[in-house]
């Protein structure tokens, strides 16, 4: 067979993009990815299922390289986590979803890259998110990834200090869309 897009690794960014390109009906693609595919989300392991286990993580996981890296001499080698299955590292992962500092954004597109300002990468968040939470100018409600925060409550000290840091960073506007770790899941269970 021949393909006009070969993408090798079927992670978050992989996949996405094979999805995006398949859109156009002339564009043939090819995703190659070395762990499993579970098309039928019902037939997931709970592992993978559940956002609230570790063990997808862990050395042992079918569903992990289970690579080993040196942060420093001193430290020496830890395990490092990364995903063996469709979906990549986000299968194994806590399923948190968070984006850049929209300064982050405007700097790159500054330097040059001018279609990656934070006016120009929002609609594309928008569009992949369906966010069960807030309904505002910055947030995607018919996007195919449900997004919901993780707690409620009241807020940890900590989180009310970030969330001063990050109002008073952004000229009053809290513009940052992540405030409290928000989770790709519903009902409890993984839906991507």
């Amino acid at each position: 067979m021949k393909y006009d897009i070969v993408i090798v690794g079927g992670g978050a960014a992989g996949s996405v993009l094979a999805s995006r390109l398949a859109e156009n009906s002339n564009t043939s693609v090819l995703l190659l990815e070395a762990g499993t595919d579970y098309p039928d989300p019902d037939l997931l392991p709970d592992e993978i299922k559940f956002g609230n286990t570790s063990f997808a993580e862990s050395p042992e996981s079918e569903h992990n390289w289970a690579l080993r890296g040196t942060l420093t001499e001193e430290q020496g080698e830890t395990h490092v986590a990364q995903g063996k299955v469709i979906g990549g590292g986000s299968s194994i992962n806590g399923q948190a979803m968070q984006r850049g500092l929209p300064e982050d954004f405007d700097s790159w597109a500054a330097m040059g890259n001018d279609e990656w300002s934070y006016d120009k990468v929002l609609p594309f968040f928008r569009k992949s998110e369906h966010d069960l939470d807030i309904r505002d100018d910055f947030h995607g409600t018919d996007g195919p990834i449900p997004v919901r925060r993780r707690q409620s409550g009241p807020w940890p000290d900590i989180q009310k200090a970030f969330h001063a840091a990050v109002w008073t960073r952004v000229t009053g506007q809290l513009r940052i869309p992540m405030v409290r770790t928000r989770r790709v899941l519903a009902c409890g269970r993984r839906t991507i």
